[in-house]
């Protein structure tokens, strides 16, 4: 049976409102009495009912993180990022899978909205425009942190990575290795990030004074292994294949790289490899990889505390913190 707030004020011989003081740190209660009442609290392992106490004071010491799926090491580094940050400050992290899903996105934003958390860490489905979700909770009200993807044409606060210019830079060491004829591989431009990834590997060809082949760019509309596996086999199947590919996603890589296996080549000897390295299943391969590697576990931590500030009004100007990945040549890791 549940304990109730009467049963400790029973235990305690004191009245409710007492216990009420106690439990909700408000209002005097002397030191004999408080005693009494926590040690009944502790005999009977009350729980308070908190749910009822933040509809009350209209605040609660929880935040939400709206990301697309927790089992990706990628989000998962950002999660604990963030947890790290809000348990320094006292709050919690509820957090909810959307699959990049814009429905279960759409859902998990109404009950969070209609659950009173302090702020939403959101990470946008790239599916779809974003601006109705995002224009949702301003009118409610809701302080939130965008994290990873940008967001084209609105004013928010935002932490991200810079994958522009990490492409940019990968691409830029495949052309340095001497290849002349690299291939991007990656997402869907309806994805913020892989739009500012492509943009960086064009720029760096246009840098180099090389052509721009259209048929050496390829894109796919879902974050799986057989999308990276299928294009990458397509693209070393033809009679002018490449001398080097931009793996612009981590899921798409582990396909890519398998189709290069399969294709007899060494990697970095036959063909080089440029990749973002964002999830740990990526590990073996990276030693003979140009890499990329996202600042995740920062990212979740400064939006965290970005949010935080923005509660605290400690600074209400939306700001966008563009943290640098970490790259790193096979030539670097043979030194150490």
């Amino acid at each position: 049976m549940m304990v109730t707030m009467k049963d400790v004020a029973a235990l305690a011989g004191v009245s409710l409102i007492t216990v009420s003081r106690v439990v909700n740190k408000s209002g005097y209660v002397g030191e004999v009495t408080r005693k009494k009442v926590e040690a009944a609290i502790e005999e009977l392992q009350y729980v308070p009912n908190m749910l009822a106490s933040n509809l009350r004071s209209q605040q609660s010491d929880l935040l939400a993180l709206v990301l697309p799926d927790i089992t990706n090491s990628f989000w998962t580094s950002i999660a604990r990022g963030a947890e790290d940050e809000a348990w320094e400050q006292g709050y919690g992290v509820f957090i909810c899978n959307t699959d990049n899903d814009p429905e279960k996105e759409d859902a998990y934003i109404q009950r969070l909205l209609q659950r009173r958390v302090e702020g939403v860490l959101l990470v946008p489905s790239p599916v779809r425009s974003t601006e109705a979700q995002i224009e949702r909770l301003k009118q409610h009200g809701m302080k939130f942190v965008v994290i990873h993807r940008r967001l084209d044409g609105m004013v928010a606060n935002v932490v991200r990575s810079d994958g522009e210019g990490a492409a940019r830079t990968l691409t830029a060491e495949l052309i340095g290795a001497g290849r002349t004829r690299p291939a991007f591989v990656g997402l869907s431009v309806s994805d913020p990030s892989s739009r500012e990834r492509v943009k960086g590997f064009r720029d760096a060809l246009r840098q180099a004074e090389l052509p721009i082949d259209e048929a050496m760019i390829r894109f796919g509309e879902a974050v799986r292994e057989p999308h990276g596996h299928r294009v990458v086999a397509e693209l070393l199947a033809g009679e002018d294949r490449p001398d080097a590919i931009l793996l612009a996603n981590s899921r798409v890589a582990l396909g890519g790289l398998r189709a290069i296996e399969e294709a007899g080549l060494h990697i970095p000897e036959d063909i080089t490899v440029a990749a973002f390295h964002d999830i740990s299943a990526m590990d073996i391969y990276a030693p003979r990889l140009i890499t990329a590697v996202q600042p995740s576990y920062r990212m979740g931590q400064l939006a965290a505390r970005r949010l935080l500030e923005l509660r605290g009004g400690v600074d209400e100007s939306y700001k966008e913190i563009i943290l640098e990945p970490k790259i790193s040549r096979w030539e670097d890791r043979a030194r150490r």
